[in-house]
C-alpha cells in the first residue's frame, strides 16, 4: 500500500488554520443560531460568515479524492429541492398540481391566473429556506475535509458550550422572565433557555451534548496517563452533571423523555455488564440515579405543563397539517412555506391568539412541504447511517446517539429550524462519514 495515498486518504494534509475556521463558525452559529424565527439579524451574520468559508470548504473538495460520494449527495439534494420548487411552470401546467386547482380559480377570477409559477406555493419562503441552509452546509462541507482526529476535536466546543449555556440558564432563572441575560426575551414561566429562544430546543441541545462530553472524556482516558485520565473523567462528570441540571431548569417536557432516550442509550456503550466487572456499573448507575434526582427536582417548573398537555395545540395543528400534506402529494407546498399555507387553511373556530409558525413535527412538516420529493434526501440519509453503523467505533455510537436524540426530539417540535441544532447535526453527520472513510481506508490498507 501507498503511504502517501494513505496519507491523502485520511486527511492528514489539512491545515490547522481551517480547522479552527470551521471551529469558530460552529461556535458562532451554536451561540447565534437558537431560534428559528425573528432572528433576521443573526441569521444574516451566520449566512454572510458562513458563505467564504463554505467556497473554501468546496475548493477543497477539488484536492481531496477521498471525501464520501454519499455525504456529498445528501448534501447536494437538501440543495436541489428547493432549487426545483423555485422553477416556474406554465399555468395549465401549474393548475393541475395537486392542491392548486381552487387556487388557480381564485387567481383567474381576480385576473391574475394566465402567469408561470413555481411549485411553491411562497417563492419567498423558499428562497430563504435555501439560503437558511448556509449554516449547514458550512460546517458540513468543512468536516467533510478535515481529518478524524480533528472532526472530533470540535465535539469538544459543543461540550463547552453547552456547560457555558447552562450557566446562562441559571442567570436567566435567577433574574425571571425579565432577566437581561435572555437573548429572545421572556420564556413562558420560570423557565431558562440557554442560547436558545425555546426551552425545548435548550433540553434538546443538552441531552444531544451529553454524548459529546462522553466522547471526550473516554477518549482522553483512552489516550493519557493515569493521572490525566482520572482528570478527565472527574472533568467529564461534572460537565455531564451540568447538563443533566440545565435540562432540570429547562421544564421541558420534551427534554424529560429525550433524558431517558440519552441514559439507555448510554448505558450499553458504557460498559454495562462487559467483563463480569461490577465496578462498570457505577458510571451508569450514578448517571441514572443523578438523572432521576435532577428531573425530580426540576418537576416543580414543568409539572404545569404536564398537566396542561390534554390541551395541547399540537394535536389539532398534526391533524391539519397531515390534511394539507396529502393534499399537496407528490410536490409539497414549497420549502418554508408551512406557515403561510396553515394560515391559508384556517377557519374562524380553528383561530388563536397564537401565530402558527411550524407543526411542531419536523417530520410531518417535511412531507408538507416537500411531499414525496423528501425521499431523496431521506434515502443518501439512510444510506449514510447504514455505512456509518457498518464501521462503527465507541466514537461512531455515540454520534450516532446524539443524533437520534435530535430526531427523536423532531417528532414533537422543531428543533431541526434553528441553525444551532443544524449545525450540530452536520457535525455529527460529517464525523461519521469521515469516520467511516478512515475505517474503510484502513480495512482496504489490511486486505492490500
Amino acid at each position: 500500500m501507498n503511504p502517501l495515498s494513505a496519507r491523502a486518504r485520511t486527511g492528514e494534509d489539512a491545515h490547522p488554520w481551517y480547522t479552527a475556521a470551521v471551529g469558530s463558525y460552529l461556535v458562532l452559529a451554536l451561540v447565534l443560531g437558537g431560534a428559528s424565527q425573528d432572528n433576521d439579524g443573526f441569521d444574516l451574520v451566520l449566512r454572510l460568515a458562513g458563505l467564504p468559508l463554505l467556497a473554501i470548504g468546496a475548493l477543497r473538495l477539488l484536492t481531496r479524492g477521498d471525501v464520501s460520494r454519499t455525504a456529498l449527495l445528501f448534501l447536494g439534494s437538501l440543495f436541489l429541492l428547493p432549487l426545483v420548487q423555485l422553477i416556474p411552470l406554465p399555468p395549465a401546467l401549474w393548475s393541475a398540481l395537486p392542491g392548486r386547482a381552487a387556487l388557480a380559480t381564485d387567481l383567474v377570477a381576480v385576473g391574475a391566473g394566465e402567469t408561470w409559477r413555481p411549485i411553491s406555493l411562497a417563492p419567498g419562503a423558499t428562497v430563504d429556506a435555501l439560503l437558511g441552509l448556509t449554516p449547514f452546509a458550512t460546517v458540513f462541507l468543512g468536516v467533510l475535509t478535515l481529518r478524524r482526529s480533528q472532526a472530533e476535536t470540535l465535539w469538544l466546543l459543543v461540550a463547552v458550550i453547552a456547560v457555558i449555556s447552562v450557566g446562562l440558564g441559571g442567570f436567566q432563572l435567577g433574574g425571571g422572565p425579565s432577566s437581561p441575560f435572555r437573548l429572545y426575551g421572556p420564556d413562558a414561566g420560570r423557565a431558562a433557555t440557554g442560547f436558545f429562544a425555546n426551552r425545548n430546543h435548550w433540553a434538546a441541545f443538552l441531552v444531544a451534548s451529553l454524548p459529546a462530553v462522553a466522547a471526550w472524556s473516554f477518549q482522553r482516558r483512552a489516550s493519557a496517563d493515569r493521572g490525566r485520565s482520572g482528570v478527565a473523567l472527574i472533568l467529564g462528570a461534572v460537565a455531564c452533571l451540568a447538563l443533566l441540571a440545565g435540562v432540570a431548569i429547562s421544564g421541558s417536557r420534551a427534554g424529560a423523555g429525550l433524558l431517558l432516550l440519552c441514559a439507555l442509550g448510554l448505558a450499553p456503550w458504557l460498559g454495562v455488564g462487559r467483563q463480569g466487572d461490577p465496578r462498570r456499573l457505577l458510571l451508569p448507575g450514578l448517571l441514572l440515579v443523578v438523572s432521576l434526582g435532577l428531573a425530580v427536582a426540576g418537576s416543580w417548573v414543568a409539572a404545569d405543563r404536564f398537566a396542561d398537555a390534554r390541551r395541547d395545540l399540537r394535536f389539532d395543528i398534526w391533524a391539519e397539517a397531515g390534511r394539507i400534506a396529502a393534499a399537496h402529494l407528490p410536490f409539497g407546498t414549497g420549502a418554508g412555506s408551512f406557515s403561510a399555507v396553515f394560515a391559508g387553511v384556517e377557519t374562524p373556530d380553528d383561530l388563536t391568539a397564537g401565530f402558527t409558525n411550524q407543526a411542531h413535527n419536523d417530520w410531518l412538516e417535511v412531507v408538507v412541504e416537500y411531499g414525496l420529493l423528501a425521499l431523496l434526501p431521506a434515502a443518501f440519509l439512510l444510506l449514510l447511517l447504514q455505512q456509518a453503523w457498518r464501521h462503527k467505533g465507541s466514537q461512531s455510537t455515540l454520534a450516532l446517539l446524539a443524533l437520534a436524540v435530535l430526531l427523536a426530539a423532531s417528532l414533537v417540535d422543531y428543533p431541526l429550524r434553528t441553525p444551532a441544532l443544524q449545525v450540530l447535526m452536520a457535525l455529527l453527520l460529517a464525523s461519521l462519514a469521515v469516520r467511516t472513510r478512515d475505517r474503510a481506508a484502513v480495512t482496504d490498507g489490511d486486505q492490500a
